[in-house]
């Protein structure tokens, strides 16, 4: 799957530029189940912050009405320096209690229509210059497994960790 960012100027509010979020690589990625792939909330998005801190962070995007869209956590497979360089201009909700509390009703409501799955991420340039986010499914540690199925279970949906998210344009796989 991929997401060329159309003008990525100040319409589409504070969003982490695709190749930093390419840079952490590996994440858990919650999103409707009606979106037909993994990368349409980035499309979506016009805005994003930074919830909770520690071992249970996350990155929580928004559309032009407000709703989230799509939710990226921080896993054990994850670069963390890049995590940190990725969400440093967001908004922070620190209480982790709040931001979790408020995101967990939300999955709840859509629980059997919400999916989870861990995605590699990583950036193409296209031919204009302009970086195109990728997303393929990834492999997780045991211990970002385990977290993973943590995260999943405390928002109320599966963890998908057979989907496949490849695209013709996706990294070829090693």
């Amino acid at each position: 799957m991929f997401a060329l960012l159309p003008g990525h100027g100040g319409a589409r509010g504070a969003l982490p530029a695709p190749e930093r979020l390419a840079a952490v690589a590996t994440v858990l990625c919650l999103r409707p189940r009606r979106q037909r792939d993994a990368l349409e909330g980035w499309r979506a998005a016009r805005e994003a912050r930074r919830l909770g801190d520690g071992a249970d962070e996350a990155l929580s995007f928004r559309d032009a009405a407000g709703r989230e869209c799509w939710r990226l956590y921080l896993l054990a497979d994850s670069d963390f320096l890049a995590w940190d360089d990725a969400a440093a201009s967001l908004a922070c909700v620190p209480s982790r209690a709040s931001a979790w509390a408020a995101a967990a009703r939300w999955w709840r409501r859509l629980r059997g229509g919400s999916r989870a799955q861990a995605l590699r991420l990583s950036v193409l340039r296209d031919e204009a210059g302009h970086c195109v986010l990728l997303a393929e499914a990834a492999a997780l540690s045991s211990l970002g497994r385990a977290q993973a199925r943590r995260i999943a279970d405390a928002a109320g949906v599966r963890l998908d960790e057979d989907a496949d998210a490849c695209c013709c344009l996706a990294p070829p796989r090693r």
